[in-house]
């Protein structure tokens, strides 16, 4: 089990590092060539598990912000134990959140998560630094992902804490970036986190030293809003 949870962790890791978190495809309202935001990390997830051959369907999650049931993830099973992988919340989520956890810290790239067991449900909770925020509930029940795969063509329809501004996060060098508009945070283990507000011209060179399939529909996010 121990060798699987490594695997399933490098799975995370990879994913948030090249196939970046972002919500151009909400804002341009068309598909996008690379990332996403929950719904689609939660599919590139489900493909990669099943090369594995192992046995992974999509699964919604409660956003504690909005209480709805409006963020995807996987269910992962094994011979004896299930699992819950995230990449697609806008932070570095490198969790695998079991079933039969009753309590469980972690960090990620400098910034703290803790998993709680609630009744039948997973509470998922990040620090900011100041207090801890409840982020999503995940219960712990198998759900039918025919219906919840049937809500994907309309995803972008649902308005989101995100809707009218850029998000773009991802994982490089155990550094996560995380853009909100034109901000640019930095968190890095065992340093304070950095922040910096980026011109259009500065933001496009950014992403393109990490991103630069996904240029030209940024470009379009700018012109946009210009």
């Amino acid at each position: 089990m121990g060798d699987l949870n490594a695997k399933l962790c490098a799975l995370l890791k990879n994913q948030l590092e090249t196939f970046p978190f972002h919500n151009l495809g909400q804002l341009l309202g068309k598909k996008v060539v690379n990332g996403g935001t929950c719904f689609d990390h939660a599919l590139s997830l489900r493909a990669h598990i099943t090369k594995m051959g192992l046995s992974g369907t999509l699964h919604e999650a409660e956003v504690c912000m909005t209480g709805l049931n409006s963020h995807r993830l996987i269910r992962v099973e094994s011979s004896d134990k299930v699992s819950f992988l995230d990449s697609g919340t806008g932070w570095p989520t490198i969790y695998q959140a079991h079933a039969c956890d009753i309590y469980r810290e972690y960090t990620s790239a400098g910034i703290r998560f803790r998993i709680v067991k609630e009744p039948n449900k997973l509470l998922v909770k990040r620090h900011d630094g100041r207090q801890w925020r409840d982020m999503n509930r995940i219960a712990l029940v198998a759900q039918n992902e025919e219906i919840i795969l049937s809500k994907y063509p309309n995803r972008y329809l649902q308005q989101l804490p995100y809707s009218q501004e850029l998000r773009f996060c991802w994982l490089m060098n155990e550094k996560f970036y995380r853009i909100t508009g034109f901000c640019l945070a930095v968190y890095e283990a065992g340093k304070n986190t950095q922040k910096y507000s980026l011109t259009p011209i500065e933001l496009l060179r950014f992403v393109q030293s990490s991103f630069p399939e996904l240029i030209s529909d940024l470009k379009l996010y700018l012109e946009s809003i210009s």
